[in-house]
């Protein structure tokens, strides 16, 4: 089973948002814009009962007890066995459920459960039909050959006539209907929905290592050391050894209870006897595999062995990522070991922030090592990182902005493929060159530029001016050509840019009619100069805006060409506007003032 849709509606700062889920999705945006939000739904939707429900919860809620939270999601690509089990609840094998959550008159935390159903058009085929007991009512309608003729009809009673009608007559029309507190929502759907697991951003090791609760690390133990129980007699025999002593200690009458205890027992009625009351001591004999988790520890040896408390926090970090990945693992190996028709219940990893901690090496391997794990299992990651994002993957993005408090949390993510053909393998040839690029999802503004050139300048120049911003992000795009791949993808994201780019215009001399004709050289001219009618085309003017160059950006900049061919067209570049006594030329103070504009 996995989710593939999601609605949250009055949750924190969200007013309404909706949107598809897919096995890998990174979510970005600017701090307090409600990533964080998404997740903690998500939490609260998995979750059992109303721990959590406050006041604060509500999306601007002007009385307490006026608002609410609504969250729903629909799963597909169940097995066989969920289909089996959560059929009723299912439309078309798609299971659509939602959690409605709000406070009562007194403040008290309420929530209800609703599942978009498929039932017979006809009221009485349901199971819920109010008139099932009444024989003037079912002596009317056609169930009534299904029903016992004689005494009191039961709900367990229609249920059954229900059933043996529909086997009669399979043609029966059925509609889709929303049903609110279905039977067996909560004790059967919420143990087959996909387990999710919450890493936030903030995380210490030592609480995933402990051996007790819902840590990582004792629900892997659970996993490793029921399946020695089931497997190895050595542990049954100790088991049973144990509950021999456990017998030895109580005897099995009062009687024969260990003379010490019962010695005991007695000296502390004494002791009690001004309270009239009796006194028994009983002993438990302790769960074999709680005996060996408490006594489990992971210790982790870089030189010197010590607990992973004691070591640097991306290590610490990376071994809550590696426990969980192992405790996923194991726990559907050992329901497959023990049932091979057994369900295996799948599981939606929320990581915050992973890249914490961790140098950008490490957080690429780990973003492939993530992409690696949504092969079987669900990820869902929010990042601050250029390093933790591959800009190939944008149908995996989910860029999340806060317009304005009234607004609340937005979403916008593309699923559509932008490129086709030649322009697909351009664009994912790009992205080797420079891993920078993924930056322009961060990004306030995106600078689209052609080259290295202005990617060098463009800053300098702007701290010069004293218009700098570090929210403006500069991208090379390699090339002109490769502008337009660049500008579908900021528009299909809604991304503010601006196209720099030079004009190019074609020699006369080059022309057919012209002295220096060289039909190659023409042809060369001639396409880049008819790419700046397909940059202009390209560009969506509700998002992004060009400005084009007169000639060649270094002319523009007045760069000698001795100097250029003697560093290079970035450096020489570099080099003349560092010198804070070199004048700036307005035509280029006026470009830098829109750039960071």
């Amino acid at each position: 089973m996995k989710m593939r849709w999601l609605h949250i509606r009055g949750f924190r700062s969200i007013r309404d948002i909706s949107f598809d889920i897919d096995d890998f999705l990174c979510f970005i945006g600017q701090n307090n814009h409600g990533k964080s939000n998404i997740f903690q739904a998500l939490d609260l939707f998995f979750s059992s009962g109303t721990k959590g429900i406050i006041p604060a919860i509500f999306f601007r809620c002007p009385s307490e007890t006026e608002c609410e939270v609504v969250i729903e999601a629909k799963f597909e690509d169940l097995s066989q066995a969920e289909m089996d089990k959560l059929h009723p609840w299912s439309v078309d094998e798609v299971l659509t459920v939602s959690k409605k959550y709000w406070l009562d008159d007194g403040g008290k935390a309420q929530v209800s459960y609703e599942a978009l159903m498929k039932v017979p058009k006809e009221e009485w085929l349901r199971e819920d039909f109010e008139g099932y007991n009444d024989r003037g009512v079912t002596s009317e309608l056609p169930i009534k050959e299904f029903l016992p003729e004689t005494g009191r009809i039961s709900k367990q009673a229609y249920k059954e006539a229900i059933e043996r009608y529909i086997e009669a007559y399979p043609d029966i029309e059925y509609v889709v209907n929303r049903r609110v507190n279905p039977a067996g929502y909560k004790p059967v759907l919420d143990g087959y929905l996909p387990e999710f697991h919450l890493v936030p951003a903030v995380r210490d090791v030592t609480e995933e290592t402990k051996t007790s609760g819902a840590t990582l690390l004792s629900r892997l133990l659970n996993v490793i050391i029921g399946r020695i129980a089931r497997q190895n007699p050595a542990f049954q025999n100790l088991e049973k050894t144990v509950q021999e002593i456990k017998t030895l200690i109580e005897g099995k009458t009062p009687e024969e209870k260990l003379a010490e205890i019962r010695e005991i027992e007695e000296r502390l009625k004494q002791e009690l006897g001004p309270w009239d009351v009796g006194l028994s001591i009983g002993v438990e004999a302790p769960e074999i595999e709680r005996v060996f988790q408490l006594g489990t520890s992971i210790t982790l040896d870089d030189g010197i062995p010590t607990g992973a408390d004691e070591k640097g926090h991306g290590l610490q970090r990376y071994l809550i990522f590696a426990l969980m990945r192992v405790w996923a693992a194991e726990a559907k190996r050992a329901q497959a070991e023990e049932d091979k028709e057994i369900r295996e219940r799948s599981h939606i990893f929320a990581f915050e922030e992973p890249e914490l901690f961790l140098h950008p090496q490490m957080c690429r391997a780990t973003y492939e090592s993530l992409k690696q794990i949504s092969k079987t299992d669900q990820i869902l990651m929010c990042t601050h990182s250029p390093h933790f994002i591959d800009m190939e993957d944008y149908h995996h993005v989910v860029i999340v902005k806060k317009p304005d408090l009234d607004t609340g949390t937005k979403v916008q993510r593309i699923e559509r493929e932008l490129f086709e053909d030649e322009r697909k393998r351009r664009f994912n040839m790009v992205r080797f060159f420079n891993p920078d690029r993924n930056e322009l999802f961060f990004a306030r503004k995106v600078v689209l530029v052609e080259g290295p050139t202005e990617k060098a300048v463009l800053p300098l120049l702007g701290r010069r001016i004293g218009c700098f911003d570090h929210k403006v992000s500069i991208i090379d795009c390699g090339s002109k050509y490769n502008l337009t791949l660049f500008i579908d993808v900021l528009n299909a994201f809604h991304i503010p840019y601006l196209v720099i780019h030079d004009e190019d215009p074609i020699d006369p001399e080059l022309k057919p009619e012209g002295a220096r004709h060289d039909p190659n050289k023409y042809r060369e001219a001639k396409q880049a100069f008819d790419e700046n009618q397909k940059i202009e085309d390209a560009v969506d003017e509700g998002y992004g805006e060009i400005r084009q160059i007169p000639g060649q950006f270094e002319k523009l900049l007045d760069v000698s060409r001795s100097q250029t061919e003697k560093l290079g067209k970035p450096f020489a570049a570099v080099e003349k506007y560092a010198k804070e006594d070199v004048e700036i030329p307005e035509s280029v103070k006026e470009l830098v003032s829109i750039v960071y504009g």
